[in-house]
């Protein structure tokens, strides 16, 4: 496998936002990895079948993907900063909430801790809690996705 080839799986990897890609060819196994956020469980099957149309060479743009995967009813909670993301106030406790929970607006989602402070994630609306989008104990950054919340379009 050459440069080029390299270079062509790290574009399907951007194009996919992957954070991992495995391929092995003609005995030599290639690894790429990126320290991303944490994909949902729910995540992983689309990046799958994303990577499948790219490899087979049925390549969309990356905009169009994300108009078709995205409604209008659905509202992306970021991370208020960068820190610790914490799904619930303590480890022996339950969540906040977790995917297909309804919620109401103001109600806290995840606690991200910043230099000893508990910064509260809430929701700006109410709805349903489709995904969580960052894992319980990891790094987040300013303004990362962590959860997506179906809303009514009434509201």
């Amino acid at each position: 496998m050459d440069t080029k080839q390299i270079e062509e799986l790290i574009a399907i990897m951007d194009k996919a936002e992957l954070t991992a890609l495995r391929v092995e060819e003609d005995g030599t196994k290639i690894e790429l990895e990126r320290n991303h956020s944490s994909l949902s469980p729910t995540a992983l099957p689309l990046m799958a079948d994303r990577v499948g149309r790219l490899l087979a060479g049925k390549e969309e743009s990356h905009d169009a993907v994300v108009a078709d995967e995205i409604e209008e009813s659905t509202v992306v909670v970021r991370s208020p900063t960068v820190g610790m993301f914490y799904v619930s106030p303590s480890p022996d406790e339950d969540a906040f909430v977790i995917a297909g929970q309804e919620v109401l607006s103001g109600q806290t989602l995840a606690i991200v801790e910043a230099m000893k402070m508990m910064n509260e994630v809430t929701a700006p609306a109410p709805g349903i809690v489709m995904e969580v989008l960052a894992a319980n104990g990891t790094q987040v950054e300013y303004d990362q996705p962590l959860f997506r919340i179906a809303t009514s379009r009434d509201q």
